[in-house]
């Protein structure tokens, strides 16, 4: 009995992990044509945006799934596969916050230097 729970249970786990990595692939697939068609349209700072969250989004489910992979990882060689999996996911992720962190005080400097002087200050 106990046996046949657990071999349901990495069924079912197996099957989630899969559809969490689905689902982040398709997040990066459509955040990559949501940028490519705003690259079209001459947007080039949204564009960038757009594929930064979406790598990043994306990143984070592809995350989960390792996480939930490392529950029937089966053996000491495979739960070190999968941390380094992690780690090297976990890197990406940060680099593409830290990424957009830096474009987004970018714009805030651009929009700040773009803002027009008001009057009274201009005759001092």
């Amino acid at each position: 009995m106990h046996e046949t729970i657990v071999q349901v249970f990495e069924h079912v786990l197996k099957y989630g992990i899969t559809a969490v990595e689905i689902i982040g692939a398709l997040i990066v697939f459509v955040y990559t044509f949501r940028a490519l068609y705003c690259l079209i349209r001459g947007n080039h700072p949204r564009c960038h945006t757009l594929l930064t969250e979406g790598i990043s989004t994306g990143l984070s489910f592809l995350l989960g799934s390792e996480v939930l992979n490392t529950i029937i990882a089966p053996d000491w060689s495979a739960v070190g596969m999968t941390c380094a999996i992690l780690l090297m996911r976990a890197g990406m992720t940060l680099l593409v916050h830290w990424e957009n962190k830096m474009a987004a005080e970018t714009d805030k400097e651009a929009q700040e230097r773009e803002l027009p002087v008001p009057e009274k200050h201009r005759n001092q």
